[in-house]
């Protein structure tokens, strides 16, 4: 199975606020969104994260972010980077990401080529293309 999920924002207490999370903290969104993440995704899905994993800057490569990435077990994960994204691509790599990139065209089964980005300003560039994203949280419906 192929799935694709967007805008985490592991740790940050404002995006519950902002977008109306149903969640009383940040502890308990980044455990209920682990929990959902390893009730779904099996050991030999592939997973693309379209950017947003959290706020937590280079200085927390380590510690509690690896922990969370740690947590998210089964799948084979690629990451889209989203503007909150900002450790080096080879940071996600080592926090267990397959691939990182800044925008990414595969093939679907039965779909054909889709591009994946995380703000959907970039696939304005070309109309012409189907195009998942991120970014915007609860504007699109």
């Amino acid at each position: 199975m192929i799935y694709f999920t967007s805008d985490h924002h592991f740790s940050h207490e404002n995006i519950i606020k902002y977008c109306d999370r149903p969640f009383p903290n940040a502890y308990v969104m980044d455990r209920v969104l682990i929990s959902r993440y390893n009730e779904t995704v099996k050991e030999n899905d592939t997973v693309y994260f379209l950017g947003d994993l959290s706020m937590k800057n280079r200085s927390h490569k380590g510690g509690h972010f690896r922990y969370l990435m740690n947590k998210l077990h089964n799948g084979t994960k690629h990451l889209i980077l989203g503007n909150h994204d900002k450790l080096e691509p080879f940071d996600y790599v080592d926090l267990g990401f397959q691939t990182v990139h800044t925008s990414l065209n595969i093939d679907l089964p039965y779909i054909g080529n889709v591009w994946l980005v995380h703000d959907p300003a970039w696939a304005e560039m070309d109309k012409k293309k189907l195009f998942l994203c991120g970014h915007v949280h609860t504007l699109f419906k």
